[in-house]
């Protein structure tokens, strides 16, 4: 995973890289993750809270409430991600300044809108992540190997309960296929997540 990140960051797309980063360090959904305003960001506690998800519908991107009650949730994340974000959100408010707008906390957080006011669209992140690992010699890997690769890298860490919280599953039987945080636990996977990722 690290080598895929490496090579996001070569490209010099702060949004997309530091995008790719928050999918593998949470193992939110793409939507949800395309779908993240700044103010559903706290940087100074390291957490995000997954409230709606982008989808295409009709061919049209709308942003509406995530797939099921149990995906409204909140996420640690690790030291390295919330300062990636924190570099993200000054880029994204310089660029909207040099041309007169003032980004706002509603703003999207990976939008390349100035103004913030249209998410990047889930397939696009998709094509950008396979390009990636393509050009990393990966072949065999999607976007949504990287919700696998946190399931799996989590398994040892947190209890089955906490897996299924941070990953956004209604039933148990969907965290052993493949409820409230349980605060502790969580932010130990964020730490040990980001350690995996550099």
């Amino acid at each position: 995973m690290r080598i895929i990140l490496e090579k996001l960051e070569e490209r010099d797309d702060i949004r997309l890289s530091c995008l790719i980063r928050v999918l593998a360090a949470t193992g939110m959904r793409r939507g949800e993750a395309v779908a993240l305003r700044w103010s559903d960001i706290s940087l100074e506690d390291r957490l995000i809270e997954v409230n709606k998800a982008a989808v295409t519908a009709k061919g049209a991107l709308i942003v509406k409430s995530p797939k099921t009650q149990a995906s409204v949730r909140t996420i640690a994340i690790d030291a390295n991600t919330a300062q990636k974000l924190e570099i993200l959100k000054e880029t994204q408010a310089s660029f909207a300044r040099e041309v007169g707008f003032t980004l706002s906390e509603e703003a999207f957080a990976f939008s390349y809108y100035p103004d913030g006011s249209t998410p990047p669209h889930p397939d696009t992140v998709s094509h950008h992540f396979k390009a990636a690992a393509e050009a990393c010699g990966i072949t065999d890997i999607h976007i949504h190997s990287l919700r696998h690769f946190q399931a799996t890298a989590i398994d040892s860490l947190v209890s089955e309960r906490q897996k299924q919280a941070r990953l956004g599953w209604s039933t148990s039987h969907m965290a052993r296929h493949y409820t409230d945080a349980i605060a502790e636990e969580d932010r130990r996977a964020a730490e040990e997540i980001g350690d995996m990722l550099g």
